[in-house]
């Protein structure tokens, strides 16, 4: 689980460099961002030029629309015109640009006429669903893979984005392609519930925990225009900048952009305010892990058994719960039974000489020792303890329902 680092072409992409800007080339009029669409030879040469004087490090191109049918009346295009504006665009971009190209599409033909054309890596939206012959390509020609979290009923929860990058993750490792070759996308978009997406942006962290780079896509989204009022994609410019500035600060390692000039920019900011969340040398890697949900999972990565990882996951995080205006015998109750459970608990300075009636206290442990905690004040009568108990256990069941 030590962070993984992605050779693009001459790119290094990984925690360690800077983040990448992925510059978007529409071939296909149907795109929803009419903007981005390239349609003739000079316009290409153009925007790669505009680009490059940006300070872009990867162009992907693209010969369908991927946006929502639902959202923006998409129409589907034949696998056999996709293939023929890949194939025109490559030709030209090879002789124009030593930039690494990224192939979006979610059929291995095009993937592999790209590949042979001088593509240095695969952009699967599908996340291996569509094609099962997609990774058996990429390995093939040792191409760096982008595989996105896409739910068969779209994805309604971080929880299912995540379960389905896991199994699209587990379905390129059993294909063959190394660690090394592989870039993580949480997919947001893509005709999601608004809060899916924002929910997205708020937990990349959880993402992280794969070890592998992540790819963030929030150029000109839908759930954008729909916070700000904003319908058309030609307004969301500002929302953009905004989103993207957090997707950095969160741990995208790629953004994937209309505006390669204001990406930069805002990942500029993002990288500043970046905390960091991970340490790691050769042999070792200091995790920041916020929920029994994420520890479940490194714990499962590390090859525990399944009967026993619910059991650690709920060792391996804290729990700060601030209890306000207790009584003083009962603070020093709460204490002595968080040091038995092997937690501990902060009070006022007097309370331990009785100097003042009552106290806040934080209470500090695993969410075990708070559940048992919980159980061992419920049984006792005095100092309000039985109503702290109730409270502790709203406050908890609260929390486990939303970690799902």
């Amino acid at each position: 689980m030590l962070p993984q680092e992605v050779r693009v072409g001459n790119l290094t992409i990984g925690i360690r460099h800077p983040v990448r800007i992925m510059g978007v080339i529409n071939l296909s009029p149907e795109s929803f961002y009419s903007e981005s669409v390239v349609d003739s030879e000079e316009k290409l040469v153009q925007t790669i030029s505009q680009m490059k004087r940006n300070g872009v490090d990867l162009i992907d191109i693209g010969g369908v629309s991927t946006a929502p049918a639902e959202i923006y009346g998409t129409s589907k295009i034949s696998p056999e015109k996709e293939l023929e504006r890949v194939v025109w665009a490559m030709k030209i971009l090879r002789s124009k640009t030593k930039i690494p190209i990224s192939i979006d599409t979610t059929s291995s033909v095009v993937a592999e006429a790209a590949l042979d054309l001088g593509a240095s890596i695969v952009n699967d939206i599908s996340g291996l669903q569509d094609d099962s012959k997609m990774v058996e390509v990429a390995a093939e020609r040792d191409s760096a893979l982008v595989l996105m979290a896409r739910c068969k009923d779209g994805c309604k929860s971080v929880k299912q984005s995540l379960e389905a990058i896991r199994e699209s993750f587990k379905r390129a490792q059993d294909g063959g392609l190394g660690l090394g070759k592989i870039i993580l996308d949480p997919g947001i978009g893509f005709g999601k519930p608004v809060n899916v997406d924002f929910d997205l942006l708020r937990g990349l962290h959880r993402f992280m925990l794969f070890g592998q780079p992540l790819l963030v896509g929030v150029s000109r989204k839908a759930f954008i225009g729909s916070l700000l009022d904003q319908p058309s994609p030609e307004d969301r410019l500002i929302g953009t900048i905004a989103a993207t500035s957090l997707a950095v600060a969160n741990g995208a390692n790629i953004i994937r952009a209309h505006d390669v000039r204001e990406a930069k920019m805002a990942s500029a900011i993002g990288e500043a305010l970046r905390s960091t969340s991970q340490y790691s040398d050769e042999n070792a890697v200091l995790l920041d892990i916020h929920d029994e949900k994420d520890a479940e999972f490194v714990i499962e990565r590390v090859g525990t058994g399944p009967s026993i990882r619910r059991a650690l996951s709920r060792k391996a995080v804290m729990v700060n719960l601030l209890l306000m205006r207790v009584k003083t015998p009962g603070a020093l109750i709460i204490k002595q039974e968080m040091l038995a459970l092997g937690g501990d608990a902060a009070y006022h300075y007097d309370t331990i000489d009785f100097g003042t009636d009552e106290t806040n206290i934080l209470v500090m442990g695993t969410p075990l020792q708070v559940d048992l905690l919980a159980k061992k004040i419920g049984k006792m009568k005095s100092f309000g303890l039985q109503s702290i108990s109730n409270t502790i256990v709203k406050l908890m069941n609260e929390r486990e329902q939303k970690l799902g």
